[in-house]
């Protein structure tokens, strides 16, 4: 039940904290991407997220989505979610809001773990072999793909 024909342009500031340094705009559209911690089958006490009978907010969009349908695939894993979407001011408050992404672009982003061993690898007294020894020789972990909003290009 998505509140329009055709996406909606939703003004996100740039830094949620300072929203004098500016807004992008972000695509809202019937199919919505959210991070998987923010959804749990079986909650435990104090789970604010979405959860069967807890709807919860979509930033910036003054939405609430509600589940309605969990999709898994054959061994079991959740697929995707099936949601119903209200005003947020057509109810009752929602405990959480939670981030979310439509229409997104895949990224591959690639994480690095600290360049030294040590927190202070010119002092002598913690590295002896100068800074060039205190290398860590495993500073690339990972690449790993995301989705990432279309309006921070």
């Amino acid at each position: 039940n998505f509140p329009a024909a055709k996406p909606l342009d939703i003004q996100v500031p740039n830094f949620p904290a300072d929203e004098t340094k500016g807004f992008h705009q972000v695509p809202f559209a019937p199919i919505v991407f959210i991070e998987r911690t923010d959804f749990k089958e079986e909650p435990e006490p104090g789970y604010k997220r979405l959860a069967w009978g807890q709807p919860v907010g979509l930033r910036h969009t003054g939405y609430v989505i509600e589940l309605q349908n969990v999709i898994k695939d054959p061994s079991g894993c959740v697929e995707s979610l099936e949601v119903t979407c209200r005003r947020a001011d057509a109810g009752e408050k929602p405990k959480a809001f939670i981030h979310w992404v439509s229409q997104p672009l895949i990224c591959e982003i690639r994480l690095y773990d600290r360049l030294f061993q040590h927190k202070n690898p010119e002092d002598p007294a913690e590295v002896p072999g100068g800074f060039l020894s205190d290398l860590n020789p495993l500073v690339f972990n990972r690449t790993v793909t995301l989705k990432e909003d279309p309006g921070k290009v």
